[in-house]
């Protein structure tokens, strides 16, 4: 039976790094993915939700239970939940069958046998961990972790061991049980890509805080921050300048207006399709022209893509024709101008 999990004003420090307040929840049978750079706390968080880090302040409820506050600290074991590591923390002694029914001792051979047929690794019952891939020790622990029907699957870079061209077939494994079982499923990771194909639902994370969260979606189409934009979707982030007049603000490509009601330093948002590259044509400029570094002209399925160097920053631009190498190319704003600030901080 899936669960609600709320995390209310949680505080948890670890010498000169701190976490938090952090709060947030994941609807009962959500696919939740907590993502971030290394660092922003993602894993701290996680390990408090698994009851392997203590925190100083605040609340997580798993359903109807409060599990840590500041005065109860459920253990792990107490918290009917599944937790599937980086590198699978598989126990070496034990045959993949007994991992399964050593996790569930209530669990019969049958059922462990047929749950390890559903992770398409049947024919590894009698094989120990350290005669199997990477790719099938991963598929091993997530079936631990699921034996013992939790109501709460946590999931700590469960692909980052895995060679890239399993990680397709082990994603669409972790979506199909969990799924079937309406089973709330956590996941931390920093990378993107794995975090769009794994969760409808995004808490992004940045120096111990919540940036933004919602639906990927939402986060994808319509970010609140610079940060979200180019963490989820390879956006470059321009800085801008404060105008002559209070409304506005200057940027590489021009002057702009200030959008109503925000404050402070805004960052011009370039997410791909945003920008046209072209090679120079030779006409004299009506204005001053963008121009940055060819890194790379790629023809795809979409068109030629782009990657140009401005200043420290990589833009992703289409253009018409391919772009050689090493040359200057002439960079036009396509679509309205998208400014933001860098980090929201919406939760606070």
């Amino acid at each position: 039976m899936s669960a609600r999990v709320e995390v209310s004003d949680l505080i948890c420090r670890r010498g000169e790094f701190t976490l938090g307040p952090v709060s947030f929840s994941a609807a009962a049978g959500a696919r939740c993915a907590i993502v971030g750079p290394s660092g922003s706390g993602k894993t701290t968080l996680l390990r408090c939700l698994a009851g392997l880090e203590r925190a100083d302040s605040g609340t997580i409820a798993i359903g109807d239970r409060v599990v840590a506050d500041g005065r109860r600290h459920e253990a792990p074991d107490q918290r009917q939940l599944g937790l599937v590591f980086q590198e699978g923390a598989l126990w070496p002694h034990l045959t993949a069958l007994q991992h399964l029914t050593f996790a569930a001792p209530g669990l019969a051979v049958d059922a462990a046998r047929a749950l390890l047929r559903r992770g398409g690794i049947d024919h590894l019952e009698s094989r120990r961990p350290a005669k199997m891939s990477g790719g099938e020790a991963q598929r091993l622990g997530l079936l631990r972790a699921l034996a013992p029907e939790p109501a709460v699957l946590l999931l700590d870079e469960p692909l980052r061991s895995v060679d890239v061209h399993l990680r397709d077939a082990l994603v669409l494994l972790v979506r199909a049980l969990a799924d079937e079982r309406a089973l709330t499923t956590i996941l931390v990771t920093h990378d993107r890509d794995e975090a769009l194909a794994l969760a409808t639902e995004l808490v992004v994370m940045h120096a111990g805080r919540v940036v933004e969260r919602g639906s990927a979606s939402e986060l994808l189409a319509a970010p609140r921050c610079a940060f979200t934009a180019a963490f989820l979707a390879g956006a470059a982030c321009l800085p801008t300048a404060a105008s002559g007049a209070a409304d506005r603000v200057e940027s590489a490509f021009g002057s702009f207006a200030r959008p109503t009601g925000q404050r402070g330093e805004l960052r011009l948002v370039l997410m791909p399709g945003d920008v046209e590259a072209s090679a120079p044509n030779g006409q004299p400029a009506a204005g001053a022209r963008v121009t940055g570094n060819v890194l790379a002209s790629t023809v795809g399925p979409h068109g030629i893509a782009n990657r140009i160097a401005l200043g420290d920053q990589i833009v992703l631009a289409h253009s018409t024709a391919p772009l050689a190498v090493g040359t200057t190319a002439e960079l036009t704003l396509r679509n309205a101008p998208r400014l933001l600030p860098w980090q929201s901080e919406i939760e606070s």
